[in-house]
């Protein structure tokens, strides 16, 4: 009997329990709907503080901004904490791990919810998926394949000739799952989901694939700014404090490769996978939201030297010194 077939004492497999665990579809949006009228304050939104990472509440004063601590609102406010603002905030801090702010009547981070990610990704990246999932089948079958960018993954996600022979890895899948032929269709299912899943690793890596381009931008630059000593030291930190959270991103994505890439076997165990990319998801996700910026004023720079890119340099060095710091203890979370 195949060991995937192998029911537990109460007659149903580990992996069909891990599985039932992962919601197949997302649950319906939670909202952030506060009773007290402070929450109503104009360009109300929770957010982290530059200095500490503590979630605060931020208002508009008119010429100014008031943050105070989440403690400090409910204390001030007379907010209790099972009542259902109270209950509400106490979601604060875990939500601003998916999200950067969080404004009164947002949605709840749907990774809150059900697990599902909150945000989105291209379709490119779930070709990509698709691509990798096919190559795994593939070697599984012992046909090896020749990819390795994610355009030639893409590509091979909509190559008749994949095609034809992922299906017929299907088949000796579901075999293998002590399944008949004509359940084949729940393989499918199943390599569906998992496509899902890791299609939002395909938009990390592409993400974390730029943050290595800028740091080799950053490389370049130092010997653009050779005779302005000031910037070309600046730089040369940049880079040291930098590469270290990108080393680390980039070996977070080979683990879920590694753990991912047999395909057939992920299939078989696909519940506990799931769970398994998820939490490198949101890992990732938390850890990369704060480059969003960075990334954005630097997308299109070249090596010209010139005085926006001197200030934006040294914008780059606030941001990593901030978050980066040489001490700093990294965990994969």
């Amino acid at each position: 009997m195949p060991a995937a077939s192998i029911a537990d004492e109460n007659g149903a497999t580990a992996q069909e329990d891990a599985l039932n665990r992962v919601p197949k579809t997302a649950a319906a949006p939670r909202r952030f709907e506060f009773a007290h009228k402070v929450f109503a304050a104009p360009k109300a939104v929770f957010v982290r503080d530059d200095t500490t990472q503590e979630p605060v509440f931020s208002v508009d004063l008119g010429d100014l901004r008031a943050s105070m601590s989440i403690e400090a609102v409910c204390a001030y406010f007379k907010i209790a904490p099972d009542s259902a603002d109270g209950k509400l905030l106490e979601e604060i801090p875990n939500a601003l791990k998916y999200v950067p702010a969080i404004h009164p009547g947002d949605a709840i981070p749907s990774e809150l919810i059900d697990g599902t990610a909150s945000w989105k990704v291209d379709k490119t990246h779930l070709e990509t998926a698709h691509g990798r999932i096919a190559a795994g089948l593939l070697a599984w079958m012992g046909q090896g394949t020749k990819a390795e960018s994610a355009l030639e993954f893409a590509a091979m996600a909509t190559d008749p000739a994949v095609k034809s022979k992922v299906q017929e890895a299907f088949s000796k899948l579901a075999q293998r799952m002590g399944l008949p032929e004509d359940r084949k269709g729940e393989v499918v299912d199943s390599v569906e989901r998992l496509a899902s899943e890791l299609s939002y690793i395909e938009a990390l890596r592409e993400k974390v694939g730029q943050m290595r381009r800028l740091i080799d931008l950053f490389r370049r630059l130092q010997a653009g700014y050779r005779r302005e000593r000031g910037i070309a030291d600046s730089l040369a930190r940049i880079v040291q404090l930098l590469d270290k959270p990108v080393r680390r991103y980039e070996q977070r994505i080979d683990e879920v490769d590694a753990q991912t890439g047999e395909t057939a076997n992920t299939i078989l165990n696909l519940g506990r996978q799931i769970i398994y990319v998820r939490q490198a998801r949101d890992w990732l996700h938390g850890e990369t939201m704060r480059w969003d910026d960075i990334l954005a004023a630097w997308a299109g720079e070249t090596i010209e030297r010139n005085p926006a890119q001197q200030r934006k340099v040294g914008a780059t060095y606030r941001f990593a010194a901030r978050y980066f710091p040489v001490d700093e203890a990294w965990a994969s979370g």
